[in-house]
């Protein structure tokens, strides 16, 4: 799609002194785009010129409209020496691109030296003239929209969320070059500056193909880092969400309704809030005509592995005795099992979104997270990234290990980061794993909608996302399970983390606070390996102590879940930091929160125990002052319905046991589920 890029230089105001015997300034300006410059005429001896120029027209492909930066430098004309740099102004072209978009953008733009700052103002307007090309192998994107907001945008609705887009660049540093040796430190910076542009516009670009390919318009929860690998390089990467969103106007506020004959279900924009209550109970309905709906079967990524295909998606939720449902536990396993072949034939999802409108979770399992410690090395052929790609297929597949064994077939508030610190680098995902509603895949059948009615009967609204996912009897990890406090047929856990924000039907008592937890490890000064081998020795127990800080202050403050987290692993020369910080609540299907106890072995010292006593009073103080702050207080229900709310301490094997001997339903331990090879006995 070629395309014609005009610019046009109006004034500049506030420019600096640049001649101390006259006090003014002779500017003029540099356009360039591409390989092609434009000057202006200089305007002599003043601070606000008034240039006024023509017009500049550049004759390109929409391909270097996206990867091209508009570069505007203002400079001092010298007759006798060189001139001399005031500034430059970058200008992103891509915004110009979309169909619906303003074709001119104008105004005073700051003037910015990588030495002195800022350094005046400067008026540029700014045209550009597409020409339509319908060449399916363009290697442009122009048209899709790039949202770094984790929800859909209020002025547009979601036809299909369609999965997980990721995209990674790499380059040599130019601050690392052998040229960096004699050039000026401002050409060193302004080098990095252009460079860092180019592959900013280049991997957006690359990530809007990837969502043409997949039939979308938009991206969403779009995440963009760069990792400064010093003399290794220079990493962009991205991720986010591929949707097709759908401006919303006046006359699209009602949607067309199902074809359903038995009620009229009119369809809800994914940003707003539908009645939970409302769903077709007659035949199943083409979900083409549905507002929303997700399609993870094309998850695009660089390097696909062959193992993704292997991982069982199908939510392997305990239906107990309490579990509601009009259909007998056979149909029930043979759905599953008819669910599961079609779910298997898909990608795992990831999704960077944190908000879904209300039926779109349908259990959540919790945190997944992974971490990896890496050598860098030097980058050989930037057209190759495969080392990077590597290294973040490992992550993306020990995440998916970890939500396939909490029974979840998805991720979603998945967020990536990098702590990079001389040549050791952490890589860091975290996400939350979770069960999804079939009604929302874009190839529904008949199997998803009826394993729809079943969730929707055996979850009720408000609670539904809080029961647990996982088979009670082989769960991954230890945990004491209750009873759901808010429809008493599913079991819940003790306390819920995740990354996501809180969702609209969430029933929550009293208000929610910041909830942040910090750590410091000392580390030992050392080179290469041996550096990398200390950091990862260091990282497991940093972790469990930054989720041991917030269950202790998520107790203290008398809530049982949090939402939004996000922990950040900090590497140095000698020391690693570890920051976590989340919105705790307390959602009322989970049970009470215990108290904090101080347990230890202690001195036969009357003064001691008297010491531990009073710091025991102190602890129960506070909660009761934190519950009357934050007005949380639950209803009373009977112990005898929902089993003891407040956990009582007991040893991990001791716990199993007493989870096996509590079923009626399994008599042994499976050791043959979720397909594991292998499997870790306690005797």
């Amino acid at each position: 799609m070629p395309g014609k890029l005009k610019v046009k230089i109006v004034a500049g105001r506030h420019l600096p002194v640049m001649d101390r015997a006259s006090d003014l300034t002779d500017a003029f300006v540099e356009v360039k785009f591409g390989n092609t410059t434009f000057k202006t005429d200089v305007y002599p001896k003043s601070l606000n010129p008034q240039w006024n120029s023509e017009w500049f027209k550049f004759e390109v492909d929409d391909e270097e409209l996206q990867d091209e930066p508009l570069q505007i430098t203002v400079l001092d004309h010298d007759t006798y020496s060189a001139n001399d740099a005031i500034g430059k102004v970058y200008i992103d072209i891509d915004p110009l691109l979309y169909s619906e978009a303003a074709t001119v953008i104008s105004g005073w733009f700051p003037i910015y030296d990588t030495i002195h700052g800022i350094r005046g103002e400067i008026n540029v307007v700014v045209k550009v003239d597409l020409f339509n090309d319908l060449n399916r192998f363009r290697q442009s994107s122009c048209g899709v929209k790039f949202f770094c907001t984790t929800s859909i945008p209020k002025c547009y609705r979601a036809v299909i969320i369609h999965g997980f887009v990721e995209e990674l660049v790499v380059n040599e540093d130019p601050e690392y070059q052998w040229i960096d040796r004699i050039r000026t430190p401002r050409a060193s910076n302004e080098a990095r500056q252009r460079l860092i542009s180019l592959m900013s516009g280049e991997l957006q670009r690359k990530i809007g193909l990837k969502v043409l390919e997949m039939r979308g318009n938009a991206v969403v929860g779009y995440l963009q880092c760069f990792d400064l690998e010093g003399e290794s390089g220079l990493v962009v990467r991205a991720i986010g969400t591929a949707c097709t969103l759908d401006k919303l106007s006046n006359t699209s506020a009602f949607l067309p309704a199902c074809n359903s004959p038995s009620k009229e279900m009119k369809e809800i924009p994914f940003n707003e809030d539908p009645n939970p209550n409302t769903h077709s109970s007659g035949p199943s309905t083409p979900l083409k005509n549905q507002t929303y709906s997700f399609s993870p079967s094309k998850s695009y990524s660089r390097q696909s592995s062959s193992s993704d295909t292997d991982l069982s998606l199908t939510p392997k939720t305990g239906m107990g005795s309490g579990s509601a449902g009009k259909e007998g536990g056979p149909f029930k396993t043979l759905l599953r099992q008819q669910t599961q072949s079609a779910l298997e034939q898909r990608e795992f999802p990831f999704f960077t979104l944190t908000t879904f409108p209300p039926g779109f979770l349908v259990h959540v399992g919790g945190v997944v997270s992974a971490r990896s410690v890496k050598l860098l090395d030097r980058i050989h052929n930037p057209d190759e990234p495969e080392t990077r790609d590597a290294w973040w297929a490992e992550i993306r597949q020990e995440i998916k290990s970890h939500a396939k064994a909490l029974g979840c077939h998805a991720v979603v508030g998945y967020s990536e980061s990098t702590s990079i610190c001389e040549e050791v680098c952490i890589l860091s995902a975290s996400g939350t794993a979770a069960v999804l509603n079939p009604r929302f895949l874009q190839d529904g059948t008949m199997e998803g909608c009826l394993e729809q009615r079943l969730i929707e009967e055996a979850s009720p609204p408000g609670c539904g996302f809080c029961h647990i996912p996982y088979d009670e009897l082989n769960m991954p990890f230890p945990a004491h399970l209750t009873y759901c406090y808010n429809c008493r047929k599913q079991k819940v856990p003790d306390v819920l983390f995740t990354t996501i924000d809180l969702p609209v039907e969430a029933i929550v008592i009293g208000k929610g606070c910041l909830i942040q937890a910090r750590l410091c490890r000392l580390k030992k000064k050392a080179q290469a390996e041996a550096n990398a081998t200390s950091i990862s020795n260091l990282l497991p127990f940093m972790e469990y102590e930054v989720h041991t800080q917030l269950m202790n202050k998520l107790k203290l403050r008398g809530m049982n879940a949090l939402f939004g987290l996000r922990i950040q692993i900090t590497v140095g020369e000698n020391m690693l930091m570890g920051l976590a910080s989340a919105t705790g609540v307390y959602l009322a299907a989970l049970p009470t929160p215990g108290g904090i106890q101080i347990a230890g072995k202690t001195p036969n010292d009357g003064t001691y125990e008297q010491h531990i006593s009073h710091m025991q009073k102190k602890i129960n103080d506070t909660i009761a002052k934190n519950k009357e702050l934050y007005e949380i207080n639950p209803p009373e229900l009977p112990e005898e319905i929902i089993g003891s709310p407040i956990p009582e301490p007991r040893q991990r094997s001791r716990l199993l046991r007493s989870q096996s001997e509590s079923s009626d339903e399994v008599t042994e331990l499976d050791l043959s589920h979720g397909k594991k090879d292998a499997f870790v006995l306690e005797v």
